[in-house]
């Protein structure tokens, strides 16, 4: 085909037909434009189908990242609940500085006692802010993503450093204070009647259950929330995405 052009053009050339000439030019430069243009649009139908591809199985990766720490802080949360409860109990047996002492209150020692940390899975979202993230095209979902791995991940990622500070804060009294110690199960008091009837005591028992309430479990509640809210926000995408 090409040969069969060169030759009709040579053709005309050599004949004088300068104004069939000029019109052959021109239509033979349509034709390389209409092709080249042809070629591009091709060429970007493909990168955008790979995009969309590649934007699907982070989105899918995404979802169920979030759908195992979100399982992760509701297990944390739910012994979270239950050691606060011991704590709570504790505290109010503390008001009553005659109560005496049975091996039962040595399950209500422990709780208060011992690091409260979750491992969450960052790394996902450090690999995409590197590889890309603007491959999540519905900003929506994008600005979550950014939010919840920022914001809220770094609070609890943040809540080790805290938790020994905490630590380093009990960690002496109950060492002085109490044996057989179990992080966060059990701690039997070496002489009952004098932690029992300590005031710094009770104040380490209340400000744990503060701590508690104020970091953990509210940073595991929103987080929690936020992370039903974008995993609904990205199946919503997805479907219509099909």
């Amino acid at each position: 085909m090409i040969k069969f052009y060169r030759h009709l053009r040579r053709n005309l050339m050599e004949t004088g037909k300068t104004s069939k000439y000029l019109k052959y030019a021109i239509g033979e430069i349509v034709l390389v434009v209409i092709g080249i243009l042809i070629a591009l649009s091709i060429n970007n139908w493909n990168s955008h189908q790979k995009d969309k591809a590649q934007e699907t199985k982070i989105l899918l990766q995404l979802k169920e990242g979030l759908a195992i720490d979100k399982n992760k802080m509701k297990a944390e949360l739910n012994n979270l609940v239950q050691i606060q409860r011991s704590i709570k109990t504790l505290e109010r047996l503390l008001e009553h500085p005659q109560h005496k002492y049975n091996p039962e209150l040595d399950t209500l020692f422990g709780p208060v006692y011992g690091m409260k940390n979750i491992k969450l899975n960052k790394a996902f979202y450090e690999d995409l802010k590197t590889s890309g993230i603007q491959l999540i095209k519905d900003e929506n979902i994008r600005e979550k993503v950014v939010v919840l791995f920022e914001d809220n991940y770094a609070e609890i990622m943040g809540l080790e450093n805290f938790e020994l500070h905490v630590n380093e804060l009990i960690r002496p009294y109950y060492l002085r204070h109490f044996k057989n110690i179990e992080f966060s199960v059990s701690a039997h008091p070496i002489n009952y009647d004098q932690i029992w009837k300590d005031s710094y005591y009770k104040n380490i028992v209340n400000y744990r259950y503060i701590t508690l309430e104020k970091n953990h479990i509210a940073f595991f509640n929103r987080t929690i929330k936020d992370i039903d809210l974008l995993i609904s926000d990205i199946e919503k995408y997805l479907e219509a995405k099909l």
